[in-house]
């Protein structure tokens, strides 16, 4: 007992002798030394100075004053930093005999003053918090030479991006990328990521961007949408910078790229472009030509487009392995340009161009369900599909004066489409006899173009909150397309002695159009301090068309001019809105609330004409839509929101349109002109916490949707293994997803690692044979990262993921189905003598579970060799090989439909590229963690 007490009391002291280490502070006050007024908001930031590591950060309050408290002893380094004054920078040591610093009167100098200056340095902190914006340090992450945007962003604790370039960030879909804070290439995020360079970067900033009337007023209206800014460094901003790319390799690949930027103060000017046939792409794909009369976010109600039918990240069962399904061959290039011209006027404008060419081949496998069996369905297919399109964005933001400004917008796209394909099929029932197989020819050419329009007047008052918004949108597409259908398929009815032959050689000609307009007035009004009420109306209008004549082979005059009535026909429709709004919002200093009504009126009018049927549809839709959005600041780093809406979605016109679709012949499509509308309850929570002084930071994401009259399918399967599939309107659909990222550094290792996880849950029903068969999904993804520099030239890096899916059909429980992926990751680079580099990645994904023949394990070996010269190291000759084990393959498995469904696409596999790239600035082979250090001058 005594031992006891006395190891408690050992303890005790080393606990008040620990704690005693540590109870050192550091206060002082800021000024300026022309005023000798307090610098406010000025960033304080201590370093240990043996490595420069992060100790603590605060900021000074409205009298200049600061204060950082429980420092343990030791030697130290303080930074003062404020975005209008040169930095200052300050030995410290704290000690036994001194354990308290007092630091009064520290002066900033103006960046008018030119100083004579030392160079220091000292290390940014990876990632912290300012105000709603994540803010990362991009010199903290290591990419190796000539690396994009896209290498960047994967290594930034909370960002995720997936095999096609789509970018997430704390959960969400980012869909905008600026730089600098301006528009790049219009609204597509690839073209930023896939085409600036890593090394041009300074800062990643992640934040919901307001939308342009919310702007006026500082509160978030709820039509924000989740967006990166790219911070680009200092000398980017003041002379040309970029890189250019060639190379070619074996099995006639070939790849080139380059991109040329030059910034001078406001002015920036960005020339780009591409072509490869190696898979690389560096832009989005806009089929202009397959528009659905979706308008803008204004129509979704409760006016909050954070939020979207569907989600940014839906549940599927759906798993994809391997990299790059397909062979594509890419061209494109464009211009972009960003000026303030005169004191009032932003000005931005852009042109692009795209090539997209890909080739595809697949093979299907799926067993589809019956109430009470199921049969199989085998598919063989290619395809080879050319698109070629121009997009032209102009844009002005016109200050008319302190109070009233003019944002115009307006972008068109023009694009020319040749799409064929080839299938071969067969159906088989559940003992493996034969339903029908056959084959056919697809083929269509067409073109498109479209128009919109955006304009926006804002009006400040004197009275600060009170302001009027008003904006009018309008839209214009239309496209035309020839296509033409060869199909001969053989039906094996059940105690037929025969197969029943039929065939179908038919051409169609499509006319498709589409107008629209939406005009919104938005008025608010200061309650009291920090709050407003705001007033909104709106109006929108829809109107589409879509006329298509189809004609049948006429073998007695050899011409296709026997009109096909069942499948001509000509369908109109329109759909309208009104709604009217209210909503309080206020921001204290904790926390921002806004809370709002919104009633809509809604019609849907339908003109249908078939063959020699004419029939007309009108529906309309009266709502009361509730919104509310809550915001919560624990701390300066970490924040809890809390938002929820209601929305509406309506039918598109393909779902509509009751003619059917036989492109694929065993698989016949009909509209439904009698859907309703889809009314969707959105709930979403976002959590951020940010460590700055220890470089640890946890994000969590979550959505939750629950829907009335969700569309979905309904399928009837004949006696001839024909399935036919019709929309219908269900209730009771729910989706939940969610995100979780935790990350923190790794000092022994000289790393960090970050564990994130991926979930989800479904439930939606549909129809076969006019039996319900409700479907429930359930996904998780949990999956570690991590990142080591044991020294300045090694950079190691490991990915481990798992993914569970789980299927369960109230139709026949006995095909529940679940099934696993599982993908773990190395890649090296390594900064050899003489300027040499050797960079490699190997990648294995594991599946099971699965049909047989998909349970394939893929091995996927990339590496590169390469030699920076000469001077200032802007040339790069590098060797490179893709798969270097020729074992890439493309494996998909999904299950979150009336059917389980396995597919093997054929991949790009094992070439040798030898390339040059040549990099306008100068360089450094020292790459570490440092190269985003501050250089400070005194």
């Amino acid at each position: 007992m005594q031992k006891n007490y006395l190891l408690l009391l050992i303890a005790c002291c080393f606990t008040f002798a620990a704690y005693g280490q540590r109870n050192g502070s550091i206060k002082g006050t800021v000024s300026d030394t022309i005023s000798e007024q307090p610098v406010a908001s000025a960033t304080i930031t201590l370093f240990r100075k043996a490595d420069s590591s992060l100790v603590s950060f605060t900021m000074t309050d409205n009298k200049g004053a600061f204060r950082l408290t429980d420092i343990p002893n030791g030697n130290y380094r303080l930074l003062i930093t404020h975005i209008k004054y040169h930095n200052a920078i300050l030995p410290v040591n704290i000690n036994a005999s001194n354990p308290h610093i007092s630091l009064n009167n520290i002066l900033l100098h103006d960046l008018s003053r030119t100083l004579s200056e030392v160079e220091v340095n000292a290390e940014a902190p990876p990632v912290t918090l300012l105000g709603d914006t994540v803010q990362y340090n991009a010199g903290s992450f290591k990419t190796p030479p000539n690396a994009s945007v896209e290498q960047l962003l994967k290594k930034m604790p909370g960002i995720q991006v997936d095999k096609d370039g789509i970018v997430k960030a704390q959960g969400q879909k980012v869909n905008r990328v600026l730089v600098d804070g301006k528009e790049f290439f219009g609204t597509d995020p690839k073209v930023a990521t896939k085409n600036l360079p890593a090394d041009a970067i300074d800062k990643v900033q992640v934040y919901d961007r307001l939308s342009d009337a919310a702007q006026l007023t500082g509160f978030d209206d709820g039509n924000s949408e989740k967006t990166i800014n790219l911070k680009l460094k200092q000398d980017k901003r003041k002379g040309m910078f970029g890189k250019a790319n060639a190379g070619g390799g074996t099995n006639d690949r070939y790849e080139g790229r380059f991109n040329i930027n030059s910034f001078k103060g406001a002015r920036q000017l960005s020339v780009i472009g591409l072509g490869n046939n190696t898979n690389a792409e560096g832009f989005s794909f806009m089929d202009l030509m397959n528009f659905s009369g979706e308008l803008d976010r204004m129509r979704q109600g409760g006016g909050n487009a954070s939020f979207a039918i569907n989600a940014d990240n839906p549940v599927s069962a759906l798993t994809g392995t391997g990299s790059n399904n397909g062979i594509k061959t890419i061209w494109g290039g464009g211009i972009n340009y960003n000026n303030i011209i005169g004191n009032k006027t932003d000005l931005t404008g852009s042109y692009f161009y795209n090539r997209y060419n890909p080739y595809r081949e697949s093979s299907v496998q799926r067993q589809y369900f019956l109430p009470d069996s199921s049969y199989f369905y085998n598919q063989y297919s290619t395809s080879d599909n050319l698109n070629n399109s121009h997009r032209v964005n102009l844009g002005a933001d016109i200050a008319i004066d302190s109070f009233h400004s003019l944002k115009i917008s307006s972008s068109a796209g023009y694009q020319e489409a040749r799409n064929k394909s080839h299938s071969t099929y067969e159906t088989l029932w559940g003992d493996k006899q034969p339903a029908n197989q056959g084959f056919s020819d697809n083929s269509s050419a067409g073109h498109g173009t479209n128009f919109r329009n955006d304009i926006l007047f804002r009006k400040r008052f004197p009275l600060q909150g009170r302001t009027f918004s008003l904006g009018l949108q309008t839209s214009l597409n239309n496209s035309e397309n020839k296509g033409s259908l060869f199909s001969a398929n053989h039906f094996y009815n059940h105690g037929a002695s025969q197969p029943d032959y039929d065939s179908i050689n038919q051409i169609n000609n499509t006319q498709s159009d589409l107008k629209s307009y939406a005009l919104r007035a938005v008025y608010t009004e200061p309650l009291f301090k920090r709050s407003l009420l705001e007033l909104s109306l709106s109006r929108s209008n829809t109107s589409s068309s879509s006329d298509k004549t189809t004609y049948d082979y006429n073998s007695q005059t050899g011409k296709f001019d026997r009109l096909n009535e069942d499948l001509t026909n000509n369908f109109e429709n329109t759909y309208g809105y009104t709604n009217a709004g209210i909503r309080f919002r206020t921001k204290q200093n904790k926390f921002s609330l806004a809370a709002g009504l919104n009633w809509q009126y809604a019609t849907l009018e339908g003109n249908i004409i078939a063959g020699i049927k004419d029939s007309v549809i009108r529906k309309t839709f009266t709502n009361i839509l509730p919104s509310l959005r809550f915001k919560y600041d624990f701390t300066r780093y970490r924040h809890l929101g809390i938002n929820y809406a209601a929305l509406t979605n309506q039918p598109s016109v393909s779902q509509l349109q009751p003619v059917p679709d036989i492109s694929d012949p065993l698989n016949i499509r009909d509209g439904n002109p009698y859907l309703k509308q889809e009314f969707t309850h959105a709930v979403q929570l976002n959590y951020m916490s940010v460590d700055p002084f220890r470089n640890k930071n946890l994000f969590a994401f979550f959505n939750l949707q629950e829907t009335q009259n969700k569309i979905v399918d309904a399928h009837m399967v004949d006696s001839s293994g024909v399935k036919h599939t019709m929309p219908v309107n269900v209730n009771g659909a729910y989706n939940m997803t969610g995100s979780i990222n935790w990350g923190f550094p790794l000092r022994a290792l000289k790393g960090t690692i970050n564990f994130n996880n991926n979930m989800g849950y479904s439930k939606t029903e549909q129809f076969i044979n006019t039996v319900s068969n409700t479907i429930r999904t359930f996904t998780l993804g949990p999956a570690m990262r991590m990142d080591l520099s044991p020294t300045d030239k090694l950079d190691i890096s490991f990915n481990a993921g798992f993914n569970y899916y789980n299927t369960v059909y109230s139709l026949q429980s006995a095909l529940n189905t679940n099934y696993f992926s599982q993908q773990y990751e190395g890649e090296v680079y390594w900064q050899l003598p003489a300027n040499f580099q050797l960079s490699t990645n190997f990648t294995y994904t594991l599946n099971s579970h699965r049909a047989a023949g998909f349970n394939t394990n893929i091995p996927l070996w990339n590496a590169s060799f390469s030699r920076q010269f000469p001077r200032f190291n802007r040339g790069e000759l590098k060797l490179s090989v893709n798969d270097l084990l020729n074992r890439n393959i493309g494996v998909n498995r999904s299950s979150n439909q009336n059917y389980i469904e396995d597919s093997r696409t054929k991949t790009l596999q094992r070439f040798f590229l030898l390339s040059f790239t040549y990099n306008l600035t100068k360089t450094s082979t020292a790459r570490t963690a440092r190269d985003g250090i501050l250089m400070m001058r005194r």
